[in-house]
């Protein structure tokens, strides 16, 4: 599952489920540790699909 937000406020933490956080501008995403599917969803993002990939 995949959302798109607009930052409003905050800070960035880790958690229990994180070790890092970081924005990171599109041309860096190529050389992040990631699985294939989280990479998958994030291109489709970039790509402005208007309907998710269900497969």
């Amino acid at each position: 599952m995949c959302f798109t937000v607009r930052i409003t406020g905050g800070a960035l933490r880790v958690s229990e489920e994180s070790t890092a956080l970081r924005f990171v501008p599109p041309d860096e995403l190529p050389g992040l540790p990631m699985h294939p599917t989280q990479r998958l969803r994030i291109q489709h993002f970039l790509e402005h699909r208007t309907a998710p990939h269900l497969g």
